[in-house]
């Protein structure tokens, strides 16, 4: 978007969040459509007209309906499973900024972090877009979270925290779009539920992490419940159906054979009635354009990196298209970020973890972009 289109989304993305009269927030959410591509403009115009539910992978949408807070027996039951750990139970949130060594160390911003009951800490990352790198990521968010657990809380001493009693981490990764090595890998498998448990020495040695990292392929999930067939099954050999309607339900809560199934389990009735009810919420209507603007910038950077990096040809011209791609998209995140009322931290935390900046860097940029009042 060019300066002044991402000025009239700010102030428009503004005044509907504050608008009371219901008819003029509509004329505000069809001035922000228009300024959307046909496509991401026809997506998220489905769901403001209530013809189609937001996605459940939408951090917007995940974080109200997978709390760790309020809806700490859907957190419970979606690990509980998806882990096969029946010892989990949900104490409450903690906070989604991970370990600082020092203010120049990069941020990792946890999606769904949550305290256990017996101590250990999990977070559950909601993945719409494919990732690169997913398994170097999930061992740097693991990592961090242990790290946590083996710190001082307020009111702790030092001689309290040992290695004998550090309690082990929680890592649950919902993939929408499964990278290639996942792929790769139902060529001969049907599971597509990945629980890393153990590391294993050359010479067959192994013993258990204290990290458990998870990776769940909702499409192939939903490929598998399309025709039929359930690739896992629990500790006693019975096909988890039940886990796999929910997790189709993430991976498409549009979908008419997945709706069919969750309609006679309260259970998900319950998440369905709630994101219809989000998404007829004005707040969050005006959350979820911003993301979908947030979502169609990042596809723009991409595309303008690839474009760059395949007419230059050379290393020196991919350089700069990356540098120019990325600092317009960053822009673009810190004033929408700022309109929707998020204060300065969070902010800077989120764009540190979108485009995985060190915390120099990222404050550079808070200062060049970054309206003080």
């Amino acid at each position: 978007m060019d300066k002044q289109k991402e000025q009239a989304v700010s102030d428009i993305v503004e005044l509907l969040i504050k608008e009371q009269d219901d008819e003029r927030a509509n004329e505000y959410e069809n001035q922000l459509l228009g300024m959307l591509e046909e496509q991401d403009r026809n997506e998220i115009a489905e769901i403001l007209a209530g013809r189609k539910l937001p996605s459940l992978l939408s951090d917007t949408i995940a974080k109200r309906v997978f709390s760790a807070d309020s809806h700490r027996e859907r957190l419970a039951y979606l690990l509980k499973n998806v882990i096969q750990d029946n010892s989990i139970e949900i104490e409450g949130s903690y906070a989604n900024e991970g370990f600082m060594q020092s203010k120049d160390s990069k941020k990792i911003i946890f999606d769904e972090p949550a305290k256990l009951k017996d101590g250990r800490h999990s977070d559950t990352e909601f993945q719409i877009s494919l990732q690169d790198f997913i398994f170097k990521r999930a061992e740097l968010y693991a990592s961090d979270m242990l790290m946590l657990s083996y710190s001082v809380e307020e009111g702790q001493r030092k001689s309290g925290i040992s290695y004998s009693n550090t309690p082990g981490v929680l890592l649950v990764v919902l993939m929408k779009n499964s990278p290639r090595e996942f792929k790769k890998f139902n060529e001969t498998s049907e599971r597509y539920i990945h629980r890393f448990t153990k590391r294993t020495a050359d010479s067959g040695l192994s013993f258990d992490s204290m990290m458990t990292i998870v990776f769940v392929q909702l499409d192939e999930c939903l490929k598998q419940f399309r025709e039929n067939r359930n690739g896992e099954h629990d500790n006693n050999g019975n096909s988890l159906n039940e886990l796999q309607v929910l997790l189709c339900l993430v991976a498409d809560i549009n979908d008419e054979k997945v709706l069919e199934s969750a309609k006679d389990n309260n259970f998900m009735k319950d998440i369905i009635a709630e994101v219809k009810e989000l998404s007829e919420n004005k707040e969050v209507r005006a959350m979820l354009l911003a993301e979908k603007y947030a979502q169609a910038d990042m596809n723009a950077v991409r595309s303008y990196e690839r474009n760059e990096g395949r007419e230059e040809g050379i290393v020196k011209g991919r350089e700069e298209g990356i540098v120019k791609g990325r600092e317009e998209g960053i822009k673009g995140m810190i004033e929408t970020c700022q309109e929707l009322g998020l204060n300065r931290n969070l902010t800077s935390a989120r764009v540190s973890k979108k485009y995985f900046l060190d915390g120099k860097y990222t404050e550079n940029l808070m200062q060049k972009y970054w309206k003080e009042a």
